[in-house]
């Protein structure tokens, strides 16, 4: 995967897990980013995105289970 492709991958993921941009993130070179002040590969960086997608799909679960829920009380 290429730096640009995998820092964009991260960038959707946490702004739609945090709903803003991440403070710090920018190429160092080599297959190396910087990202909120810690240094890492891109390797990591994927499994760093990996988690926040995962994160993102409970949050989205979580909030269906609660509308579902209040609807059901809702049309009792």
């Amino acid at each position: 995967m290429t730096t640009d492709k995998a820092m964009f991958r991260y960038h959707e993921a946490y702004s739609a897990l945090f709903r803003r941009p991440p403070s710090e993130l920018r190429d160092i070179g080599n297959n190396w980013v910087l990202v909120n002040g810690a240094r890492m590969s891109i390797d990591e960086l994927e499994v760093l995105t990996s988690q926040l997608q995962r994160e993102l799909q409970q949050e989205r679960a979580r909030k269906r289970n609660l509308v579902q829920r209040l609807l059901n009380w809702f049309s009792n």
